[in-house]
């Protein structure tokens, strides 16, 4: 078993990661809070305020929320009011941008942008089932709900006190789980009010966003983590075990995948379900994968700071995908840092 001296050398090199990260960020946002390279019409500057609250740059967070608040969001709370709405561009998201905006503005005190934006978003949670549809286009059903964007929804929902909201999502996480027919290799990650658990990819779509092979190394590899990290919100909001049950499951189900994600940045939200797990439950029994998901954050990190996203995916990424993906990083290494010093104060 490590020792606290040897959890506080990592926690300090994780630190600094975390520091380069945030440097590169600041260096990304003008004085009025503008974000560079933002006026393309894929939304990816979302989570910006989180990962700078998270991190101690109150002004700048709030610096860019102000702007986003004035340049990005409508008066019903979506983006981007600045630049039109492009479905294609956005594809799958759907509300994930909005929720991670609330999160980062509930955070930041500002609740009346947070429930803005989570009132927008709840108008495409599955009332019946709690999934939130892939697109925003879809509905009813035969409408594809998908397991990312529910998570994220979720763990919105929760920080923000919506409380029924919340409940849903980590139902549609217990019924997706409970369908599930290849486990521990695959993990399908599509629902349908009409048909259940989507079990074959209709010709033409990307398989990845129907199902998570757990024994393939070019996956999105995010699926468990996320998932973990919303169910583990939903526990701490309600106090029902069964939630931080299910949160184990999805985040054994991570963690017990290819060593060949590691060669994908989708694996970075491992980090948030195992660490989010770690600080609800006081278990220090993830201490050795948090400390080798700080190694990976810390060896992927780019001289400047910034992280790109998986070259296969996104081969050429423009500015605005790097900041997309540093902030998100920040954030995830924000959650591991702090559960390892929750570990650390412990032994």
């Amino acid at each position: 078993m490590p020792s606290r001296v040897d959890i506080t050398t990592s926690i300090a090199t994780y630190e600094a990661t975390r520091r380069k990260g945030v440097d590169f960020l600041l260096a990304s946002i003008a004085p009025t809070g503008e974000i560079a390279d933002s006026g393309r019409p894929r939304v990816s500057y979302y989570r910006l305020p989180w990962a700078l609250q998270v991190s101690g740059e109150t002004a700048a967070a709030a610096r860019v929320l102000d702007w986003l608040a004035r340049e990005r969001l409508g008066p019903d709370g979506r983006f981007n009011a600045a630049v039109p709405w492009d479905p294609a561009a956005n594809a799958t998201t759907n509300s994930y941008p909005e929720t991670i905006l609330a999160y980062g503005a509930w955070l930041l005190r500002r609740f009346h942008i947070a429930n803005q934006a989570m009132t927008f978003a709840s108008q495409f949670q599955d009332p019946e089932t709690g999934g939130v549809f892939m697109t925003r286009e879809e509905s009813g059903e035969h409408g594809r709900q998908l397991l990312f964007v529910t998570s994220q929804f979720g763990m919105s929902a929760a920080i923000i006190g919506r409380v029924a909201e919340a409940i849903k999502a980590a139902e549609w996480l217990e019924r997706v789980w409970d369908a599930q027919p290849d486990l521990p290799h695959r993990l399908f990650t599509i629902w349908t009010r009409g048909a259940g658990l989507a079990t074959e990819v209709p010709p033409g779509e990307n398989p990845g966003h129907y199902v998570n092979d757990a024994r393939e190394t070019f996956q999105y590899h995010y699926n468990g983590g996320i998932a973990a990290a919303c169910l583990t919100h939903v526990y701490m909001l309600t106090g029902d075990a069964r939630w931080i049950e299910l949160a184990r499951k999805y985040q054994r189900f991570s963690m017990e995948t290819t060593e060949g994600q590691f060669l994908t940045k989708q694996v970075c939200k491992s980090a948030w379900g195992s660490g989010l797990i770690s600080l609800a439950t006081g278990d220090a029994g993830y201490e050795a994968w948090l400390i080798k998901m700080g190694d990976w954050f810390t060896a992927e990190q780019e001289l400047d700071g910034r992280w790109s996203n998986t070259k296969q995916l996104d081969p050429n990424p423009p500015l605005a995908h790097q900041i997309e993906a540093t902030a998100e990083f920040v954030v995830h290494l924000d959650t591991l840092i702090a559960a390892l010093a929750a570990i650390a104060s412990r032994r």
